[in-house]
């Protein structure tokens, strides 16, 4: 059963990015030809264990900061880079109908919550590297501006 969820969950997962993207993402198992596939086939298996098992959020955010840093640094939106987590729902109602849609409905929103979190985390840190970037560049710019003798540099 979590064989075929993990599945179809990764086809969720991978048409956020559409088109061909999509397509290699499901087909290569190269964590260097295909990282997009690999990341996601990797660690929506460990997630799709903690939502039919203990839902360790050390786990959890472990797989989703894997994902998230991948997905923050696409030209995604945040509805694209998070909302497949929400396919689990009808997933999982399909292949778990012993489990109570409450219980389902509450391990989605915590996996959710974990997503957003990392994604959020994921895009500070990128945030905070540009600054520096530009900071540094600033930096670069007055100390050849004073090496050359010429006025300050804004």
């Amino acid at each position: 059963m979590p064989a075929t969820v993990e599945e179809r969950w990764l086809a969720a997962a991978a048409a956020a990015y559409g088109g061909l993207i999509a397509e290699h993402a499901m087909a290569g198992r190269d964590p260097f030809r295909n990282p997009i596939g690999h990341t996601l086939r990797k660690n929506l298996a460990a997630l799709v264990r903690e939502f039919f098992g203990s839902m360790d959020e050390t786990a959890v955010d472990a797989a989703f900061a894997e994902i998230m840093a991948l997905r923050s640094i696409q030209d995604l939106s945040v509805e694209r880079a998070v909302g497949f987590v929400f396919t689990l729902r009808r997933i999982a109602r399909e292949h778990s109908p012993q489990m109570r849609a409450s219980e389902i409905d509450e391990r989605i929103d915590r996996l959710a919550l974990s997503a957003f979190r990392q994604y959020l985390a994921c895009r500070e840190r990128l945030g905070q590297l540009k600054l520096n970037e530009q900071l540094r560049a600033i930096g670069v710019a007055r100390r050849r501006a004073a090496r050359d003798g010429g006025g300050a540099v804004a």
